[in-house]
């Protein structure tokens, strides 16, 4: 019934670089060469809501039974199916609508261990096409999909986590950065209040003087009188600046001129 000299093919399949969806229907594409079908269907089980939910399908519509029942895992024939461990065939399927597409079907579950992974349904339009003796070989074909399905599901649990740690070493270089930023800014601080206080005290004294000098000058010496002036606008600029480093929120440094970096103040 399968030819398995080209199941050999599956394991060629996850040296390639494809997406689980891709591989399914490279799956699904090796079986028509493996076992005849009209129709192939492939139910994966999603982990986090532990339901069945078509993957691939192949041929025309999906591949199951008594879709109106809902069994645990899912509806129809694959939602009970999947709480066997062996593949359930139909071999005739009697119906009074002459447009069924298919008369016998194979319903296989795919487990790892205690695990279920999917449910593949094949469906013949042809009556006794799938029958009983054919079962041990339907368990190989099942062993083997299973297998494919468990190593795309490391995989991609594995591609998840990696996603995850690369955004938690992300989220672990800024945090890192930021304490770097906040132990400069705590240095310049320190810096910041050295200054303030080596300067505006002397500062005060200049510009005090230079008012006292001002108030004192005769109006015979005006250039005099410009000169003092000159020296308390030299004297204002030195405190905004002193004041402005009260407000530095960065250690960013721009280029002063060629070569020479200096923290930047807004």
């Amino acid at each position: 019934m399968l030819r398995l000299d080209y199941l050999d093919q599956f394991g060629a399949l996850l040296e390639k670089s494809l997406s689980s969806d891709e591989t399914y229907d490279a799956v699904l594409g090796i079986l028509e060469q493996v076992i005849d079908y009209n129709s192939a269907t492939l139910f994966i089980n999603d982990p986090v809501t532990n339901r069945l939910e078509v993957s691939q399908s192949h041929g025309q519509g999906i591949v199951d039974l008594i879709v109106e029942v809902t069994f645990e895992r899912g509806e129809g024939l694959s939602g009970w199916v999947a709480s066997q461990h062996a593949p359930v065939i139909f071999s005739a399927i009697h119906t009074e609508n002459r447009d069924s597409r298919f008369h016998s079907l194979v319903s296989m579950p795919l487990w790892s261990e205690d695990r279920l992974l999917g449910v593949l349904n094949l469906g013949h339009s042809r009556s006794g096409f799938y029958r009983q003796e054919h079962k041990p070989e339907f368990q190989k074909l099942a062993s083997q999909l299973s297998m494919i399905v468990e190593q795309l599901r490391l995989r991609d649990e594995l591609k998840a986590k990696n996603s995850r740690l690369e955004e938690l070493l992300a989220e672990l270089r800024t945090a890192q950065q930021a304490l770097v930023e906040k132990e400069r800014l705590a240095a310049i601080g320190e810096v910041v209040v050295k200054i303030k206080h080596e300067i505006n005290n002397p500062l005060s004294v200049i510009i005090g003087f230079v008012d006292l000098l001002s108030m004192e000058c005769p109006e015979a010496l005006p250039e005099f009188a410009a000169n003092l002036a000159k020296i308390k606008t030299a004297a204002k600029q030195i405190e905004s600046l002193t004041k402005a480093l009260e407000n530095v929120e960065s250690s960013q440094a721009e280029e002063y001129h060629a070569g020479v970096k200096m923290l930047k103040i807004d």
